[in-house]
């Protein structure tokens, strides 16, 4: 009787010890410029799960300690030289003016909207400087559409591109086509113009309900170049449209504010921004148009914080997961470890994805025993880059520059 008290205590200490272990290990709240989610909620229409593998599934590879990575996404900026017009039949055919500040600039124009009149690029002419020329005479090359489509250019039938002359000039031409019938749209490119168009989208990746901001401007050789105004529109993978609207800043940058409408997130694609910029500089107009795109993922499940490490692996480890409509998730991230300098270094990436239904559950997350050996780094180890994703629509749903810090 004396024995069995004895090992029922011994075997009370230790299990208060592992839960005491494991009641201090939780995941690093989300910080600043992590996504994370606030409130869950269930889609209004079913995710698309039927095509998905219900059974789970874990990997994890070594990484090269020596490469330096990026738990944090740089955002991306685009860079634009370029313009597009709608311009109809009576218009083209009269003349359009175009708004170019360099020389050498590349003119495409192709029909739209239902048309399928061919332009002849015999037929396509260009004034300027008091003169008028046709196509072939201004340009330095022409191509139709049969010549780019052969050399891989998908284009509309009736397409003409043409790259105009150096002594064509930078300013004062006007595209016409008398021939013209029905819509057309004329692609400005301006490959030598010191003036960029740059549109930033803050983050490349938000949840449904938040909020994106997105800054332009204007690049060019002198700091006193400013843009007149900026439009834009916010373009959902469904078709759903929302105007932006650009505040312009007293550094001369213009910023939108905008919250995608979250009755139309979800499914693949991403959401598109389009800024339409104009301005004068030194009495020339210029116009520029630019694109980028990000992702909106549905609040579908989030990480509820907990955090367990499995006894009887080197390194495994259970992160908690709050589900609010049923779906394959997946759940990555980079291990690092302690070098003999007490520097952390990458070990591994690891991932892992389950069939996961509403409620609490949990995905795991493991670095195998010999690759851990192997690779000669120690405790303390750190999770980052730490996401959470949805399989039913490859969505983003968090993640975390730094998920959790490991003393063992």
């Amino acid at each position: 009787m004396r024995m069995n008290l004895l090992a029922l205590a011994t075997l009370a200490v230790f299990a208060s010890a592992a839960s005491a272990r494991d009641a201090a290990l939780h995941l690093a709240p989300a910080a600043r410029g992590d996504q994370a989610v606030a409130a869950l909620r269930a889609p209004a229409a079913p995710l698309a799960t039927a095509d998905l593998d219900r059974t789970p599934v874990a990997m994890a590879w070594k990484l090269d300690p020596a490469e330096k990575l990026d738990a944090a996404p740089a955002p991306f900026v685009r860079e634009s030289r370029e313009y597009w017009s709608d311009v109809s039949e009576a218009q083209l055919r009269a003349g359009v003016k175009l708004a170019t500040t360099s020389p050498e600039a590349l003119i495409r124009l192709s029909p739209h909207g239902g048309n399928d009149a061919a332009l002849d690029p015999a037929g396509v002419l260009l004034r300027y400087a008091g003169q008028q020329r046709t196509a072939a005479e201004a340009a330095r090359q022409v191509a139709d559409a049969t010549a780019l489509r052969a050399a891989g250019m998908d284009v509309p039938a009736g397409t003409v591109v043409m790259k105009l002359k150096r002594e064509t000039g930078a300013s004062g031409i006007e595209l016409a086509a008398p021939n013209a019938r029905g819509r057309y749209l004329v692609h400005v490119y301006e490959p030598q113009s010191d003036f960029v168009l740059r549109l930033q989208a803050e983050r490349d990746n938000l949840v449904a309900g938040e909020s994106q901001r997105l800054v332009a401007s204007l690049d060019g050789a002198s700091r006193q170049r400013r843009l007149d105004l900026v439009e834009g529109v916010l373009s959902a993978p469904d078709g759903h449209t929302q105007a932006l609207r650009f505040t312009r800043q007293a550094d001369g940058r213009y910023v939108a504010s905008v919250t995608p409408d979250a009755a139309h997130a979800g499914g693949p694609g991403l959401w598109e921004a389009h800024a339409f910029a104009s301005g004068t500089q030194r009495g020339q107009d210029v116009l520029r148009d630019a694109k980028t795109a990000f992702a909106v993922a549905q609040p579908t499940a989030r990480f509820d914080g907990s955090l367990q490490r499995e006894d009887g692996a080197a390194l495994a480890l259970r992160i908690g997961v709050e589900v609010a409509a049923a779906s394959r998730y997946q759940v990555s991230g980079v291990v690092y470890g302690s070098a003999a300098n007490g520097s952390l270094q990458p070990l591994a990436m690891a991932q892992s994805a389950a069939w996961l239904e509403p409620g609490h559950a949990s995905l795991r997350l493991q670095v195998d025993d010999a690759s851990l050996r192997a690779s000669g780094l120690v405790a303390p180890f750190e999770l980052r880059d730490l996401r959470l994703g949805n399989q039913a629509d490859l969505s983003l749903i968090e993640r975390r520059a730094l998920g959790a810090r490991l003393d063992r």
